[in-house]
């Protein structure tokens, strides 16, 4: 007996991940040297994103820079 799998999400854009990974930077604080771990926790947030009616997604708006980099 087969198990129905759930629909397919398409994958989070490079700009929708980096812009949740500035989000949780600056949520947690913009600590330095985290930006390999914000990174795949927003694109972990975002493969898990309930699903959008219409299954399209509406363009990125203004994204923030990205993470200055720690000197």
């Amino acid at each position: 007996m087969k198990t129905k799998s759930p629909p397919h999400l398409p994958e989070p854009t490079e700009a929708e991940i980096q812009h949740t990974a500035y989000l949780l930077w600056h949520e947690s604080g913009q600590v330095p040297g985290r930006d390999l771990e914000n990174w795949l926790a927003a694109k972990e947030l975002l493969r898990h994103r309930p699903a959008r009616s219409g299954g399209k997604r509406k363009p990125a708006g203004k994204i923030p820079p990205a993470i200055p980099a720690s000197p």
